[in-house]
Protein backbone atom coordinates (compact mmCIF):
# COMPACT_ATOMS: atom_id res chain seq x y z
CA UNK A 1 0.00 0.00 0.00
CA UNK A 2 1.23 3.63 -0.83
CA UNK A 3 1.50 6.05 1.68
CA UNK A 4 -1.26 8.14 -0.61
CA UNK A 5 -3.62 4.93 -0.33
CA UNK A 6 -3.17 5.45 3.10
CA UNK A 7 -3.97 8.74 3.53
CA UNK A 8 -7.17 8.27 1.26
CA UNK A 9 -7.89 5.19 3.19
CA UNK A 10 -7.87 7.34 6.96
CA UNK A 11 -9.81 11.14 5.09
CA UNK A 12 -12.77 8.34 3.67
CA UNK A 13 -12.42 6.49 7.03
CA UNK A 14 -13.29 10.22 8.41
CA UNK A 15 -15.95 11.58 6.72
CA UNK A 16 -17.54 8.27 6.69
CA UNK A 17 -17.51 8.08 10.69
CA UNK A 18 -17.73 11.52 11.12
CA UNK A 19 -20.63 12.18 13.71
CA UNK A 20 -19.61 8.78 15.03
CA UNK A 21 -16.63 9.93 16.09
CA UNK A 22 -17.18 12.99 16.64
CA UNK A 23 -19.61 11.54 19.72
CA UNK A 24 -17.18 8.86 20.68
CA UNK A 25 -14.86 10.76 21.39
CA UNK A 26 -16.84 13.89 23.11
CA UNK A 27 -18.71 10.74 25.11
CA UNK A 28 -15.30 9.47 26.18
CA UNK A 29 -12.54 12.41 26.03
CA UNK A 30 -15.09 15.33 26.47
CA UNK A 31 -14.46 18.77 24.65
CA UNK A 32 -10.91 18.94 24.50
CA UNK A 33 -10.63 15.29 22.93
CA UNK A 34 -13.69 16.72 20.73
CA UNK A 35 -11.31 19.74 20.14
CA UNK A 36 -8.15 17.84 19.58
CA UNK A 37 -10.62 15.06 16.81
CA UNK A 38 -11.01 18.68 14.90
CA UNK A 39 -7.23 19.41 14.90
CA UNK A 40 -6.61 16.35 13.39
CA UNK A 41 -9.42 16.58 10.69
CA UNK A 42 -7.82 19.85 9.74
CA UNK A 43 -4.32 18.59 9.73
CA UNK A 44 -5.74 15.59 7.15
CA UNK A 45 -6.70 18.27 4.97
CA UNK A 46 -3.09 19.62 4.33
CA UNK A 47 -1.69 19.44 1.16
CA UNK A 48 0.81 17.11 2.76
CA UNK A 49 0.26 15.80 6.14
CA UNK A 50 2.98 15.18 8.29
CA UNK A 51 3.51 11.48 9.05
CA UNK A 52 5.21 11.51 12.65
CA UNK A 53 1.73 13.62 13.54
CA UNK A 54 -0.89 11.37 11.36
CA UNK A 55 0.78 8.82 13.85
CA UNK A 56 0.61 9.95 16.88
CA UNK A 57 -2.43 11.32 16.01
CA UNK A 58 -4.27 7.87 15.18
CA UNK A 59 -2.54 6.37 18.59
CA UNK A 60 -4.47 8.55 20.48
CA UNK A 61 -7.76 7.97 18.82
CA UNK A 62 -6.98 4.46 18.84
CA UNK A 63 -5.98 4.54 22.92
CA UNK A 64 -9.15 7.01 23.26
CA UNK A 65 -11.37 4.42 21.70
CA UNK A 66 -10.23 1.47 23.04
CA UNK A 67 -10.58 2.64 26.35
CA UNK A 68 -6.78 2.75 27.24
CA UNK A 69 -7.00 5.05 29.93
CA UNK A 70 -10.24 4.48 31.45
CA UNK A 71 -8.32 2.28 34.59
CA UNK A 72 -6.99 5.25 35.76
CA UNK A 73 -9.57 6.45 38.08
CA UNK A 74 -7.42 10.22 37.91
CA UNK A 75 -8.24 10.57 34.43
CA UNK A 76 -10.96 12.43 32.62
CA UNK A 77 -11.36 9.45 30.10
CA UNK A 78 -12.63 7.58 33.14
CA UNK A 79 -14.81 9.79 34.38
CA UNK A 80 -16.46 9.93 30.83
CA UNK A 81 -16.61 5.90 30.58
CA UNK A 82 -18.05 5.98 33.97
CA UNK A 83 -21.13 8.22 32.41
CA UNK A 84 -21.84 5.41 29.64
CA UNK A 85 -24.83 3.23 29.68
CA UNK A 86 -23.39 -0.21 28.89
CA UNK A 87 -26.43 -1.16 27.26
CA UNK A 88 -26.22 1.90 24.99
CA UNK A 89 -25.93 1.46 21.10
CA UNK A 90 -23.13 3.81 21.33
CA UNK A 91 -20.84 0.77 22.58
CA UNK A 92 -21.21 -1.10 19.64
CA UNK A 93 -20.25 1.86 17.01
CA UNK A 94 -17.72 2.77 19.83
CA UNK A 95 -16.34 -0.98 19.10
CA UNK A 96 -16.41 -0.56 15.05
CA UNK A 97 -14.54 2.88 15.54
CA UNK A 98 -11.80 1.10 17.73
CA UNK A 99 -11.30 -2.05 15.55
CA UNK A 100 -11.58 0.22 12.19
CA UNK A 101 -8.32 2.32 14.13
CA UNK A 102 -6.61 -0.23 14.98
CA UNK A 103 -6.59 -1.51 11.26
CA UNK A 104 -5.53 1.68 10.31
CA UNK A 105 -2.65 2.01 13.16
CA UNK A 106 -1.75 -1.04 11.74
CA UNK A 107 -1.28 -0.29 8.56
CA UNK A 108 0.08 2.72 9.13
CA UNK A 109 3.18 0.98 11.05
CA UNK A 110 3.62 -1.76 8.40
CA UNK A 111 4.17 1.13 5.86
CA UNK A 112 7.08 2.76 7.93
CA UNK A 113 8.96 -1.06 8.23
CA UNK A 114 8.20 -1.54 5.10
CA UNK A 115 10.24 1.48 3.70
CA UNK A 116 11.82 1.38 6.92
CA UNK A 117 11.17 5.08 7.56
CA UNK A 118 10.40 6.11 11.40
CA UNK A 119 10.68 9.84 10.87
CA UNK A 120 8.95 10.54 7.31
CA UNK A 121 7.88 13.80 7.11
CA UNK A 122 5.62 13.77 4.48
CA UNK A 123 2.66 11.12 4.07
CA UNK A 124 2.38 11.75 0.15
CA UNK A 125 5.44 13.13 -1.50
Amino acid sequence: MTRQHFLALVKSFMAEYDMDLQNAVLLLGGPAALMRLQRFRRALATPKPKYDRLHRELNWLCDLLSLEHVGDFDSEEAGHFAMIDPDDDVVWTICVLTDITQVLLDELCEISDATGDDQIDEVAA
